[in-house]
């Protein structure tokens, strides 16, 4: 189960990470908003529901914490406002690097190094955790001690509904609730878990078992999951609920909400996922996937396969991916970082910004109203077909064809993939990335 290759600078990066993540998220005000901006001018955005304090279910994947360029920046955390109060020994982080770096890392201390997290998580939760390493991957799940299937206090207005299943023989799982935020996460096994955690100011579980129904329904492939509301209840102004769901990697997921956000990780097969105002906030995903959401901003880190990605007003940021991507927004910015394969984006009202590792078939990008930055390998081979208020053409680029002040058109190097765009107001520039 564990690797030797794993550092100990990867592990206390990881863990590290996890410390600051659920400190910072356990010490969110019930009344903030999420906001999330793509640029420094854009300073008004949209709000959406409160995300939950913490999931029920983390998955931090250790392999990708090797892209850090200097772990010292993390010493920085150390001025935010209370920080102190963590006792995980984060500012330094570095000694222990130092220390450990070159040591090959040995099953006892990493149990003792994943145990300590438990018992520091504990202490700023204020809730059990198990912790497990699995293929280079750090798992953190809280634990309930709760009957199954039934609504059962764990603290002081806090609530939790557990209903554990195998899902060796579905191929897909349909998951809704009519309100509240969602948390998936794909395992690497073929059990299944559905965690419901409702906060409020509710003295008695039998109140939230009147108002809510659950429907559970499972065919020999199909599965279904389903939170509804009895018709005249008012619970959905009387508490805020998570649902978090754990299902196998490579399982057909359809999930909705109609108003919180969606975190989803760890996914394979495809997933389609759908809130009517809230945000969705991607990473680890393979295979097909389609997101939307009805005004809130799409975050997507390492998303790769089949992409399609829309937003009513907000904005999407994506980084690490590769596959055929389409994303549209009706009035955000659109920032596509660190890409392969093909991409086509639109926007009625806001930036594009896009930098490109490699392309396949076709490069897109149209803004009613807006500028787009476009960042291409300086040995690409495309058909340029360039129009705006005023574009700009990097001389790096070995290119044959017209420039005018609104337009360029022709070749670079010996042409071949198309590559358009369309600014109806705004300016456009393409530059090198080498």
């Amino acid at each position: 189960m564990i690797k030797r290759n794993i550092s100990w600078e990867i592990v206390l990066a990881g863990i590290a990470f996890i410390g600051i993540a659920i400190y910072l998220l356990a010490n969110i005000p019930s009344d903030s908003s999420s906001t999330y901006a793509v640029s420094d001018s854009e300073k008004n955005l949209r709000t959406a529901p409160t995300p939950p304090s913490m999931p029920s279910a983390i998955v931090i994947d250790l392999q990708n914490l090797k892209s850090l360029k200097n772990l010292d920046q993390l010493r920085n955390i150390k001025d935010l406002e209370k920080l102190k109060e963590v006792e995980f020994e984060i500012k330094n982080l570095d000694k222990f690097i130092q220390q450990h770096a070159q040591n090959e890392i040995n099953e006892e201390s990493l149990e003792v190094e994943l145990q300590q997290l438990e018992q520091e998580l504990q202490k700023v939760n204020q809730n059990d955790f198990n912790v497990k390493l699995q293929d280079q991957k750090l798992y953190i799940n809280q634990k309930y001690d709760v009957d199954e299937s039934q609504w059962t206090e764990v603290s002081s207005g806090v609530f939790v509904y557990q209903d554990s299943f195998s899902a060796e023989d579905l191929q897909s799982v349909d998951f809704s609730i009519e309100f509240g935020n969602l948390n998936i996460v794909g395992n690497g096994s073929s059990n299944s878990k559905v965690v419901l955690r409702a906060t409020g100011d509710i003295d008695d579980p039998a109140v939230i078992t009147k108002q809510l129904n659950i429907l559970k329904n499972s065919t020999n492939s199909e599965g279904k999951f389903e939170v509804t509301t009895v018709n005249g209840s008012s619970i959905s102004e009387m508490i805020n609920l998570e649902a978090t769901l754990s299902v196998p990697q490579n399982i057909a997921l359809l999930a909705k909400t109609s108003g919180g956000h969606i975190t989803a990780s760890q996914l394979k097969k495809s997933q389609k996922l759908n809130t009517s105002g809230g945000h969705i906030t991607l990473s680890d995903i393979d295979g097909t996937t389609n997101a939307k959401t009805g005004g809130g901003h799409i975050t997507a880190n390492r998303v790769f396969g089949d992409i399609t990605m829309s937003t009513g007003g907000g904005h999407i940021k994506m980084d690490q991916t590769g596959g055929n991507l389409n994303v549209k927004t009706g009035g955000g910015h659109i920032d596509i970082q660190d890409a392969e394969g093909s991409i086509t984006a639109k926007t009625s009202g806001g930036n594009i910004s896009s930098a490109i590792k490699s392309a396949q078939d076709q490069l897109r990008f149209s803004t009613s109203a807006g500028n787009i930055s476009l960042s291409l390998p300086k040995d690409i081979d495309a058909d340029l077909d360039i129009s705006g208020t005023s574009v700009n053409l990097e001389d790096g680029f070995n290119f044959n064809g017209t420039k005018n002040r609104g337009s360029i058109t022709g070749t670079l190097n010996s042409g071949g993939l198309p590559i358009v765009i369309n600014c109806g107001y705004g300016n456009v520039n393409i530059s090198t990335n080498n």
